[in-house]
């Protein structure tokens, strides 16, 4: 594919994500308030409880081979059939797997409720299932409106869906309703988007070469999920439903820019990556720019939550929220570094490296469990301070990762230069007018006047010193 056009169709891809994206977590985002509100810190403990155990198997769903479909170079229909007999038949075993293994997930955590959560929420398995050869082929094709469509108008049911249930009483069954009906409509809409009749013949030899690419995509899928959910498991079982509780909407507030903005761009980046994957130099340029653009968009978001979380926790969700604030700040904190460091998967996956993303959350996961285990017996915000060693093992696996395309950590962070000092720059300006203007003003005002002030902050140091971003920002939004 010619540069330009594949330049193109990433930045319409970004474009598309990004603004469909925004849209839809305003709605989510404004019902979600509401419904923390409503729920009690136990009923989204014990939904954390059941989401660790689904989050773990649901990586199993399709053994990576949905990574096989984006990557492989000539995919035919016979693959695409093979691969979806082959995940639904893994899907449906997972589910029924579920269903046998919720009582031992209930016992471990001693809360027999989370029994029943599990067997329930476990549909999304098969729905997942159905949907995942058209998921993989708009991404492969790059077709991300469409998914962006189907994600807006899914997000929104299973939203509306789950503050009508919790205002009729349902607790926490109105987040697993919600959250299935979230997945039915966006994969129905993605099949309606992509439709396609698989053959009716399976033939394993055919598909073990995509599985066995696909297997290590999973490996690698694996221990990212154990780096990044660890916390969860030792919080449900050691701190108990409430105290966990706590933390999940912790967690949840301070991945917005990881899940809602930096999966935008880690969506596109993938096939972008593997397009180009027989270009040293182009890829090389590539995963520069798509880190500097997650970069100049997640870290002021992570360091504005900082800023702002004292204020804006007890007005938007209630003064029951209190304990959030300290773990929050810390987690958005690290949450800057995760959001580059997740770029670097993509790249590994692209040039038929999955080994080395296997490696990387090795080393994350053996530090990250080491931590939390310590910082876990210090309670609530001990567990969070434990977060604190990931920039180190961000370091570490950064530099193995950039050798896969000849760079230098140098260079890396010369690129990420603006992002670092533009963010310091918004940090200090907040900082010292809450403290000489706000400090004297109600919670509205000094959550208006911090996010104002840090908003113009950060774009007068662009205009000061790096007026080129806007530039490049008036290009993409030309298309």
């Amino acid at each position: 594919m010619p540069e330009k056009s594949l330049r193109r169709r990433v930045l319409d891809g970004v474009f598309w994500l990004t603004v469909v994206k925004v849209v839809g977590q305003v709605i989510s985002w404004t019902i979600t308030v509401f419904v923390i509100r409503i729920l009690s810190p136990n009923d989204y403990g014990l939904m954390a409880m059941a989401g660790v155990y689904l989050g773990f198997i649901i990586l199993f769903n399709e053994v990576g081979l949905g990574a096989a479909i984006i990557q492989k170079k000539d995919l035919n229909q016979e693959d695409r059939s093979n691969i979806c007999w082959a995940v639904l038949s893994i899907n449906l075993a997972l589910y029924a797997l579920s269903f046998f293994l919720a009582p031992l997930v209930a016992a471990f955590y001693n809360e027999p409720r989370v029994a029943d959560v599990i067997r329930v929420a476990s549909i999304v398995f098969i729905v997942r299932g159905l949907g995942l050869v058209s998921n993989s082929m708009l991404t492969r094709e790059m077709v991300f409106k469409r998914q962006s469509q189907a994600a807006l108008i899914g997000n929104a049911s299973g939203a509306v869906a789950t503050l009508w249930l919790a205002m009729e009483g349902f607790g926490v069954w109105s987040l697993v309703y919600g959250n299935i009906i979230t997945e039915i409509v966006t994969n129905l809409l993605i099949f309606l988007f992509y439709p396609w009749k698989p053959d009716f013949s399976f033939s394993f030899s055919k598909v073990k070469d995509l599985i066995h690419f696909g297997s290590k995509v999973a490996v690698a899928q694996l221990f990212w999920y154990l780096s990044s959910s660890m916390d969860l498991l030792i919080a449900g079982k050691i701190l108990g439903k409430t105290q966990l509780g706590y933390y999940a909407i912790a967690v949840q507030l301070a991945l917005i820019p990881l899940d809602k903005m930096v999966s935008t761009i880690s969506q596109v980046a993938f096939p972008a990556f593997s397009t180009v994957q027989d270009n040293p130099a182009l890829l090389r340029r590539y995963y520069l720019k798509v880190v500097n653009v997650v970069a100049f968009a997640s870290f002021p978001v992570c360091w504005g939550i900082v800023l702002v979380a004292e204020s804006a926790v007890p007005l938007l969700l209630s003064e029951k929220w209190l304990p959030v604030i300290l773990p929050l700040q810390i987690l958005s904190m690290v949450t800057a570094f995760r959001a580059i460091h997740i770029v670097n998967a993509p790249l590994e996956m692209a040039v038929g490296r999955p080994g080395i993303t296997i490696r990387n959350f090795v080393i994350i996961t053996s530090v990250l469990a080491l931590s939390f285990f310590i910082g876990s017996s210090y309670g609530l915000e001990g567990l969070a301070y434990s977060w604190l060693v990931f920039p180190v093992v961000f370091l570490i696996t950064t530099s193995i990762t950039l050798k896969l395309i000849s760079l230098s950590l140098a260079a890396y962070f010369k690129e990420l230069r603006h992002p670092f000092l533009g963010t310091g720059f918004m940090v200090m300006a907040v900082l010292l007018g809450q403290k000489l203007v706000l400090v004297n003003h109600g919670l509205v005002a000094q959550l208006a006047g911090s996010v104002a002030l840090g908003l113009a902050s950060y774009l007068l140091y662009y205009v000061l010193f790096n007026r080129e971003m806007f530039a490049e920002a008036k290009r993409m939004l030309k298309r």
